[in-house]
């Protein structure tokens, strides 16, 4: 089930930045933004088994339902169209591919790293609306379909997909920075460059997101369960001897410390102490500003809002995506 929530807009202020990244224009209107939940959730139960899992690109939702299962056996994927609500079918996860909530979207591709046994044999997948490769195709065979392909590289990643800790997309919108336990690489989503930006770490868990009114980096810290921090957006070009610096929210958002820390998001599930209860999503929307001192300090708080779902199974998939 894919639900919207609310909606908003976003601002476009950008400050200049060390780096002096490309600035991109549009004359078209900028589309509203919606938060959706993604969940492993209907009128029926859940799916059971093994988790799903969620990525996003562009308006699309993509649902891996059986990630455990790979090759012939693997499933195809599910792709939610959030512009026309339609529900159709996607290609099959490749090969070695851990987790498809860790897929990282840049320059309208959906990259994913493999996770290998063998030191240096990893590679990158993309996944991308691309024209079909069928050899007669008939007038109803459509033109073009999302597909999977290695990306080509100069040389291959610096790791595995298991190895990536936290990662964030540059406002240049083709650079994504992957912060293993200890350290930091860049990729060039057009140019499959990969650069070593030194022996430091972005202080997230999971994914960050860039906050323009901020001018940085916004995401779940590492190590402080429960807590936003931002940091400035690192260089592209050049190493650095230490991580930019962080700025942490006092306010705590999260209600517990249990929380599975696979998810991801800025999505909060409370469980009961008797499973047979079932679980509540605890949802808050909410804007960050810096105060009079430089701190970080939350804006327009909006009312808290709690759903009740999957009452057979504590342990549902769920994700949410600002899109």
């Amino acid at each position: 089930m894919v639900s919207k929530l609310e909606e908003g807009s976003s601002s476009s202020k950008r400050r200049r930045r060390d780096d002096d990244y490309a600035k991109q224009s549009t004359c078209r209107p900028r589309r509203k933004q919606h938060l959706y939940l993604a969940l492993d959730d209907w009128n029926g139960g859940v799916a059971g088994g093994w988790p799903m899992a969620f990525a996003a690109l562009g308006t699309n939702i993509f649902i891996a339902t059986n990630p455990r299962s790979q090759g012939d056996r693997a499933p195809p994927t599910l792709v939610y169209d959030t512009n026309t609500s339609a529900l159709t079918f996607g290609p099959r996860v490749p090969n070695n591919i851990r987790d498809l909530n860790d897929a990282m979207a840049a320059a309208e591709t959906l990259y994913a790293l493999t996770s290998v046994p063998y030191p240096g044999y990893s590679s990158l997948h993309a996944l991308s609306w691309a024209p079909t490769d069928i050899p007669d195709p008939e007038p109803w065979d459509p033109a073009m379909e999302w597909s999977w392909n290695t990306a080509p590289s100069p040389r291959p990643p610096p790791c595995d997909g298991i190895d990536v800790i936290a990662y964030a997309l540059h406002p240049d919108g083709r650079t994504v920075f992957v912060s293993t336990g200890f350290s930091t690489h860049s990729l060039d989503a057009g140019s499959g460059v990969w650069k070593d930006l030194g022996d430091w770490v972005l202080p997230f868990r999971g994914q960050a997101f860039f906050d323009a009114d901020l001018d940085a980096w916004v995401g779940l810290h590492h190590t402080y369960y429960g807590y936003i921090c931002c940091c400035p957006v690192a260089s592209r070009g050049t190493a650095a001897t230490r991580a930019p610096e962080c700025r942490m929210l006092m306010e705590k958002l999260f209600r517990r410390k249990e929380e599975d820390p696979k998810h991801r998001s800025l999505l909060n599930i409370l469980r009961t102490d008797d499973y047979n209860d079932g679980s509540v999503l605890h949802i808050t929307l909410f804007g960050l500003k810096y105060d009079h001192k430089g701190e970080l300090q939350t804006k327009v708080r909006r009312a808290t809002r709690s759903y009740a779902v999957s009452k057979n199974n504590p342990m549902f998939s769920h994700a949410a995506f600002w899109m």
